[in-house]
């Protein structure tokens, strides 16, 4: 499983910018030009102003399109490269893949905290139920070598929120996040939101298996509770989760969920990997 950033706790680096929606592929093509963000010229080169030349950085390193050193990973080049399969986002998808990898990866620690963690046992929240577990966790020595600040965890909540809620205003550039259209996180009333399984984006089988076998890390045996971890990051529920397995064997027959006498098993029963399942779907377009 994808982890570049587990040890290290980052609750700021976006400058309070959402991810836009063609900042993935145009800091991939600046990298893959060899040059840097370091340098002055890169406000001209990406065409943006200075803070977003960070932003753009920090946010391919939190979807794993570069590595923590700033190296462009596989999963850039398969998304963004020469022969990228999808390197303007136009499959929703795609989408689903890069959401994935941002909490997957913990580079951006809010993210996997927040669907991966708070989401276990809570369903609704608002800005402050998420500043306090942060808070607690904090104090709980959860995140070492994070110093907290109440000004920069504020910041971070209010910009995964830009990033997943549909806005309510007319301004354009609220409207430009990358991940708005998975409509994962729902504003239900003034400063409520909850996580979204009744409309959300769908999505299919074959990425949810590609992230099963990325949870398995290795294993034909897959813990349930790994396969709850991906129900909590994809928002469905445990009955959509066993259907998506359904879905699954009837593409791969040797790849099968199994509920008998309280044991609740998947099994991946050939030699599967990662890169097959994406390829296929990929290629099925």
């Amino acid at each position: 499983m994808i982890q570049i950033n587990s040890t290290k706790y980052t609750f700021s680096g976006h400058e309070t910018f959402q991810c836009k929606g063609l900042w993935l592929k145009k800091g991939f093509d600046f990298v893959k030009a060899e040059k840097s963000f370091n340098d002055e010229s890169a406000v001209i080169e990406l065409g943006v102003g200075k803070n977003m030349v960070s932003s753009i950085r920090y946010w391919m390193k939190a979807f794993y399109i570069l590595d923590y050193e700033g190296n462009i990973t596989d999963n850039g080049e398969f998304v963004f490269g020469e022969k990228g399969v999808d390197p303007f986002l136009e499959d929703v998808n795609t989408l689903w893949l890069l959401h994935y990898w941002l909490v997957s990866t913990r580079y951006a620690t809010l993210y996997y905290e927040l669907f991966a963690k708070y989401h276990k046992d809570k369903l609704n929240f608002t800005k402050e139920n998420v500043f306090n577990y942060i808070k607690r966790e904090s104090d709980d020595k959860k995140f070492k070598g994070f110093l907290f600040n109440e000004n920069t965890v504020n910041k971070d909540i209010a910009t995964l929120l830009k990033m997943y809620v549909t806005p309510e205003g007319k301004n354009v550039d609220d409207y430009s996040a990358l991940l708005l259209g998975l409509n994962l996180i729902k504003k239900i009333e003034k400063d409520k939101y909850e996580f979204n399984t009744k409309t959300r984006a769908d999505i299919h089988p074959l990425i949810f298996l590609y992230a099963i076998i990325d949870v398995a890390d290795g294993s034909h045996v897959v813990e349930y509770d790994r396969l709850l971890f991906l129900s909590r990051v994809f928002c469905l529920t445990q009955s959509e989760m066993i259907d998506f397995f359904q879905k699954i064997h009837m593409i791969y027959p040797n790849v099968s969920y199994d509920n008998a006498a309280g044991e609740q098993l998947f099994t991946i029963n050939e030699d599967l990997t990662k890169s097959q399942v994406l390829e296929k779907y990929y290629s099925q377009k």
